[in-house]
């Protein structure tokens, strides 16, 4: 009897055992771990051969943009960058808003304001040339840069400005050349389609 007592109470213990490791470890469930898979040289490639052809058609169709602008005559160059003068004096890191050239068919203007307080013809550090433009020229030249030019003729200043496109992109340089006197200077920036709202 007491053998079988002893049985009973191993048994017993045997059972508790097995349900604490079931509740341990859980129900049977199957799982699938996926570990990320290291890139090889050859997919690494690939892929930096891809984006850098991504970013050779997106500067594509930005420079298509900007050569069917400069034949409509409706473009703007917002410029990030201006290089004053003959020494080369250049100041980055501009408004687009208040920097900038562009064309509205026969109308231009060219305006910078480096809002440093100095007094100005704008009041913005700054000039505003706006004027009619005349002697529109359009050319590509043999390394795919459109080369753009006109002179503008207003109240305050006359000057020639030459407008270039670099080759596969729509990023752009217009150089402003007074007429008689006063500093060149080059605007720098993306040239892209413009409509100028009509007040």
């Amino acid at each position: 009897m007491r053998n079988l007592i002893v049985i009973f109470v191993l048994f017993g213990a045997m059972l508790a055992q097995a349900q604490v490791v079931d509740d341990i470890y859980g129900d049977q469930v199957d799982l699938t771990i996926v570990t990320p898979a290291q890139q090889d040289k050859a997919s690494k490639k690939a892929q930096k051969e891809h984006q850098k052809q991504m970013k050779q058609r997106i500067d594509s169709l930005g420079h298509a943009k900007a050569a069917a602008a400069l034949e409509r005559g409706y473009w703007v160059i917002v410029a990030d960058r201006i290089n004053v003068g003959y020494t080369g004096y250049t100041v980055s890191g501009l408004n687009g808003n208040t920097n900038f050239v562009f064309q509205q068919a026969q109308e231009g203007m060219v305006q910078f304001a480096f809002n440093d307080g100095r007094p100005s013809m704008n009041g913005l550090g700054g000039m505003t040339l706006e004027g009619k433009i005349n002697g529109v020229k359009m050319r590509t030249d043999k390394k795919g840069n459109i080369i753009y030019s006109y002179s503008i003729m207003s109240t305050d200043i006359n000057a020639q400005v030459t407008v270039t496109v670099f080759a596969g992109t729509d990023y752009a340089e217009a150089l402003v050349q007074p007429t008689f006197s006063g500093p060149r200077m080059t605007l720098s920036g993306r040239l892209v389609p413009y409509i100028r709202p009509r007040h």
